[in-house]
């Protein structure tokens, strides 16, 4: 199956790099992976199954995402009509050894919720960039998100037992609809019937940040979105409609993680 190719020159000569994108059944992918030499992580966006490769297996439903290895053999078993995949292809000259020091293995399971869910999306959009170092920024996500995997991937086995993180991804749903809101740490503490205190240390537990720094994150990352799909959205408009109050203080809080400014970036996305 062709693939979508990044089109650089220099992706020979790359650590890690994104070779294509794109949405497969699970016929599709079956035959794309007996065939491609990437390396892939894929989500399922529709349909129930399992899949099995040696001595691992695990089951798929929506949401379910999975990092897959060139050259190995996955069995698919369907369980419902239409079992669909995003599928997100990449490789590099340092993978293999940089897989292998981390721990990651020919079938690896995972929830993309905290900052993995927001990664993924950054590459995502990172992906429509014209600008000429777009290559090195999406390689430098690709880089994080496999870091953040080795980190948060091994929690997936105990995922569904768990009373705490399952009332967490309640949370994450929450902060999700209504990031545009105003949203304080006790709201957020209400909401798990927690105190302020034991929610930050149950939240940075499992993602490694506090709840109000996943809400800047989050808020950010559809700020972002704005700025590509709407050419004529103000950034004052962007501020109002993703949370903040001020759009001083979201120009601010913008350059600090994103580097440039909100119109600077919009620039290197539409040119």
């Amino acid at each position: 199956m062709p693939k979508p190719s990044m089109g650089n020159p220099l992706d020979a000569d790359m650590p890690l790099m994104i070779t294509g994108q794109n949405q497969l059944t699970v016929d599709e992918l079956m035959n794309w992976s007996d065939h491609s030499r990437d390396y892939s992580i894929v989500q399922c966006i529709g349909g129930t199954g399992r899949i099995a490769a040696k001595n691992h297996e695990f089951s798929i439903k929506k949401g379910t995402a999975l990092i897959l290895f060139p050259e190995v053999t996955y069995h698919y078993h369907n369980l419902s009509d239409s079992l669909r995949f995003d599928c997100l292809s990449f490789n590099g000259y340092l993978l293999p050894r940089f897989l292998h020091t981390l721990q990651i293995g020919e079938l690896r399971a995972f929830k993309p919720d905290g900052m993995l869910h927001i990664l993924l999306h950054e590459i995502t959009l990172a992906l429509q960039s014209r600008h000429k170092d777009q290559i090195w920024h999406v390689s430098a996500l690709l880089y994080m998100l496999l870091v953040r995997l080795t980190i948060e991937g091994e929690r997936y086995s105990a995922y569904e037992r768990s009373d705490a993180r399952l009332r967490l991804d309640e949370l994450i749903t929450f902060i999700k609809q209504n990031y545009h809101q105003d949203i304080s740490l006790p709201m957020l503490a209400e909401q798990m019937d927690v105190t302020e205190q034991h929610l930050n240390r149950i939240f940075k537990k499992e993602f490694q940040m506090t709840p109000l720094e996943y809400l800047m994150r989050y808020r950010l990352l559809k700020a972002k979105e704005m700025l590509i799909e709407n050419n004529a959205t103000t950034a004052h408009e962007i501020a109002k409609a993703v949370g903040f109050n001020s759009a001083s203080y979201f120009g601010s809080v913008f350059k600090k993680y994103e580097g440039i400014s909100p119109i600077e970036l919009r620039k290197q996305y539409l040119g």
